[in-house]
């Protein structure tokens, strides 16, 4: 495997770790997938559940300060943390999204680009994420509803601590990993950053969500 490149990292201890998420929780799942916050569901929050999740938005960002990312932008207002998430020589766009029962970590990993690619091509590239997300444990690959985008993601139910969140969170790196070794050299697919830097501070408008 590759080596991810390391985060300037703060200095903490053990005894920092923050509360688990929702540890109230009945640990109840929902039983289809959370979309992510837009305005439309903004519409239908209680007071209540908009500030549960800014505290666990507040949390989440803790526990990534922890694992040693500095390098992130936090969008209140959209519950969205966007990150330069770093793997060898390319950086992807990455972003963490609260939901009301989900913390959902999605990386676009690979631009497909429109008119790039033929219809077998396409074809290649679907069955071979989709054989991806049968070896692969913990973390599947999807594709945006637009088609611009093959993603790498990992969900993690709000009643997490912080030991399953680390790990859902560096699963990204396997997927990325096998992307890069198993999938793209077979299909001859030029593999390359999907953010660069100064995007992060941009607006997260962008984002397939």
């Amino acid at each position: 495997m590759g080596k991810k490149k390391n985060p300037t990292k703060k200095k903490t201890s053990e005894n920092d770790y923050p509360k688990s998420i929702d540890e109230d929780s009945d640990e109840k799942i929902a039983p289809y997938p959370a979309k992510a916050l837009d305005e439309n569901l903004q519409k239908i929050l209680t007071k209540e559940e908009r500030e549960k999740m800014e505290e666990n938005l507040f949390i989440v960002e803790k526990y990534l300060e922890i694992i040693g990312i500095v390098d992130m932008r936090v969008d209140v207002e959209k519950l969205i943390i966007t990150i330069p998430f770093e793997y060898e020589e390319f950086t992807f766009l990455s972003h963490v999204v609260i939901s009301t029962e989900w913390i959902l970590i999605k990386t676009s990993i690979y631009e497909i680009g429109s008119g790039k690619l033929s219809q077998t091509a396409l074809l290649n590239l679907f069955s071979e994420i989709l054989k991806g997300n049968f070896l692969l444990n913990s973390v599947v690959y999807s594709l945006d509803p637009e088609n611009k985008s093959v993603w790498a993601q990992a969900d993690v139910p709000c009643s997490s601590d912080f030991e399953s969140f680390k790990l859902s969170y560096f699963s990204i790196i396997f997927a990325i990993d096998y992307f890069m070794k198993n999938i793209s050299p077979k299909l001859q697919m030029r593999l390359k950053s999907t953010i660069e830097k100064k995007e992060v501070s941009r607006s997260t408008s962008h984002l397939y969500i």
